[in-house]
């Protein structure tokens, strides 16, 4: 540890970060998507987590505001964009670049852990700021920085 400088680490118990909720992410409630949020703020300054299960049927096309990181867990997702399109399934990694459209299909349904940054906004009294759409648009990503010898 350096120095002068804190650090600390969280546990999100597996009934916490498994518990699934119908989702909002394409703006309206769907029953064939369930997520958490099971890092965020306060726990994270910086990023959002979590578990998503999308269930049989499910076909959306979705704008990203911001880089996502896909770790399958079960099942297979089509993911479908600029004219290409490849199929996840258990034990792959994905990465969706901030600012891509992609639509995403499941036959069979799968189980992603998601991991996004920057973090999102939190939804809006009125509506208007979709929690799982917008990003924090006044930030962004960081340079990365060489390792120091």
């Amino acid at each position: 540890m350096i120095k002068g400088c804190a650090m600390a680490c969280h546990r999100i118990p597996k009934e916490q970060a498994m518990d699934l909720k119908p989702s909002d992410v394409t703006r309206t409630v769907s029953d064939l998507a369930l997520i958490t949020r099971a890092i965020d703020k306060p726990i994270s300054k910086h990023m959002t987590a979590g578990y998503l299960e999308l269930k049989p049927g499910y076909d959306r096309e979705l704008s990203t505001e911001y880089e996502e990181v896909n770790v399958f867990l079960e099942g297979s997702l089509t993911y479908a964009f600029d004219g290409k399109s490849f199929i996840a399934r258990k034990g792959d990694l994905v990465l969706i670049e901030q600012g891509s459209r992609v639509h995403y299909t499941t036959d069979e349904g799968c189980l992603v852990f998601y991991a996004l940054y920057p973090q999102l906004k939190p939804r809006r009294e009125n509506g208007s700021a979709d929690s799982f759409t917008m990003a924090i648009k006044s930030r962004s990503l960081p340079t990365p920085q060489s390792p120091r010898a």
